[in-house]
C-alpha cells in the first residue's frame, strides 16, 4: 500500500481501526476502496462484500447466502446470471475483484 492510500486512509479512521481493517479485509481490498471513494464507518467495514472472480459469481454466493434461491430448486430450471447479475450490481462497486455494497 502506498503512503497516499495510507494518509488518504488515516483521514477517515485512527490507526487502530485501520491495523484492524488491514486484518480483516487485507492490502488490496482497501487499495479498492479508497479507489472507488467507498466511504467509511466504524460500524460496516466499507460495507465490504468480499472478493469474487466476477459478477455473476459473486450474485449466485450473495443470493444462495441470503436464501434467496431455494437449496432444492429443481434442475430444469435455470436462471439468466447474466441478468440477474447486472440488475443487482446497481447496489455495488467493484474494483480488482473487490465487491463493496453501495450505500
Amino acid at each position: 500500500m502506498n503512503y497516499s492510500t495510507v494518509k488518504e486512509l488515516l483521514k477517515m479512521m485512527d490507526k487502530h481501526n485501520l491495523v484492524h481493517l488491514l486484518e480483516e479485509m487485507g492490502e488490496k481490498a482497501l487499495e479498492a476502496a479508497v479507489s472507488l471513494g467507498v466511504s467509511w464507518n466504524i460500524y460496516d467495514d466499507f460495507n465490504y462484500e468480499g472478493r469474487h472472480d466476477s459478477d455473476e459469481e459473486f450474485v449466485k454466493e450473495l443470493l444462495d447466502g441470503t436464501g434467496d434461491i431455494p437449496h432444492d430448486l429443481p434442475s430444469y430450471i435455470y436462471i439468466d446470471w447474466e441478468r440477474t447479475a447486472r440488475d443487482i450490481m446497481m447496489d455495488y462497486s467493484v474494483e480488482d475483484g473487490h465487491y463493496f455494497r453501495n450505500v
